[in-house]
């Protein structure tokens, strides 16, 4: 086999006691199954995933300084629409959030052709969950590749040690086998500062996979990553998750509201205990005294004046500024005279800085989206430019505020 790769070995991988083994799909009624197997109904109460060789699959990795989940659906729409163009409207997306903290969200976010979907569940039904075929054996590629090998083509994801996916490739049969996508996967790995030994490239023969071994792939790798396991690409997913992220979104700025009159109330009432304890005669005056001199000028409604100023302090923060680096960028993108030239692979955003990741055909094209970064508001730095095997350049620009390019 080229490169070194070969068929996982069934008894190797499925090995070992089977006490010790996950029962997800006991447990929970779930049948997995491959892109030949389970066509038809369900049985009442059964939860049926289908891994299959997506075609128009793509995905993005994201991190972001934030932990709101309801600002991530707009934080990604923002980072890829520059990227997408026209093309937005036919795709569906879904995050896959490998790891959210107070001030972190970092994942992947899955795009794939909604005419596809369609196809899927025409062919399977329309109440399945639809996830990559790779993905079923994610746990015994830490850091590795997983290339899934069919009759209708081969696909591949390089996952990262905490089971991240970072790149999904397709390759129909007219592009080339299993061992060209598992050299293509690990080029493109190295390019990123990865190298990946060929020991650690998985290739699956999904023809020959049966159930049973499909089944228990697919339950240690949702033992291994939650994240994998609440993954949905179907269009019942896609709508679970927008309605989620919506209902976040409006907690969120609900509890902000509250949070914020609260905290006005909670000033204003302190302060007015202390008042009235040093002379309970200046009680009526208090909220324009307390008003004058915290916010200086006068008022006739103190309370409504300084909710209305609090707001006017308070209502940039970290997502208007966000919001203004993404728009900043997404502008000076349409100045670029061939977008096609430049492919954006990562943004990362900080307050000081922010360090954009792409590639490109040439190094004049670099120039010219740095160029286009000073006219709209960035100081723009060239960082890391390195050669891509095969051609193009893989460069880093690190953008800060200012009106020119460094």
């Amino acid at each position: 086999m080229k490169g070194g790769f070969g068929l996982i070995k069934v008894k190797k991988l499925f090995g070992g006691s089977s006490a010790s083994a996950p029962l997800v799909g006991a447990r929970r009624n779930i049948k997995f199954y491959g892109p030949s197997q389970g066509a038809g109904g369900a049985v009442s109460g059964e939860k049926r995933v289908f891994f299959v060789p997506l075609r128009t699959a793509v995905l993005y990795p994201f991190s972001y300084p934030f932990g709101r989940r309801g600002s991530l659906r707009n934080a990604i729409s923002f980072s890829f629409r520059p990227i997408l163009g026209g093309l937005a409207e036919r795709l569906s997306m879904i995050p896959q959030i490998t790891e959210q903290r107070a001030d972190l969200t970092r994942g992947a976010a899955w795009f794939v052709s909604k005419e596809e979907v369609e196809e899927c569940e025409e062919k399977f039904g329309r109440e399945i969950v639809l996830l990559p075929a790779p993905a079923a054996f994610a746990s015994e590629a830490e850091g590795g590749v997983v290339v899934w090998r069919g009759v209708s083509g081969c696909c591949a994801i390089w996952f990262e040690e905490d089971l991240t996916p970072r790149f999904y490739k397709y390759m129909s049969p007219s592009e080339g086998g299993a061992g060209e996508l598992a050299d293509l996967m690990r080029g493109y790995a190295s390019s990123c500062g990865a190298e990946i030994a060929p020991g650690n490239v998985r290739i699956i023969d999904g023809e020959s996979l049966s159930r049973e071994e499909l089944r228990r792939a697919a339950e240690a790798s949702f033992a291994a990553s939650p994240s994998l396991s609440r993954l949905d690409l179907s269009s019942r997913g896609t709508s679970t998750a927008e309605r989620c992220d919506a209902f976040f979104a409006s907690c969120f700025a609900a509890l902000k509201a509250a949070s914020a009159v609260g905290l006005i109330f909670l000033i204003l009432s302190s302060i007015l205990l202390i008042q009235n304890k040093r002379a309970a005669s200046s009680f009526e005056s208090a909220p324009r005294e307390i008003y004058t001199a915290a916010l200086g000028g006068t008022s006739r409604s103190p309370l409504a004046s300084a909710t209305k100023q609090l707001g006017l302090l308070s209502g940039g923060g970290v997502q208007l500024t966000l919001d203004g680096t993404l728009a900043n960028f997404a502008a000076a993108w349409k100045e670029l005279p061939d977008a096609k030239a430049v492919r954006i692979d990562a943004i990362r955003y900080g307050l000081e800085r922010t360090e954009v990741e792409g590639q490109a055909s040439k190094a004049e094209d670099i120039q010219k989206l740095r160029d286009a970064l000073g006219r709209n508001g960035f100081a723009a730095k060239t960082g890391d430019v390195q050669r891509i095997p095969g051609g193009g350049m893989r460069f880093t620009l690190t953008l800060s505020e200012g009106g020119r390019s460094e």
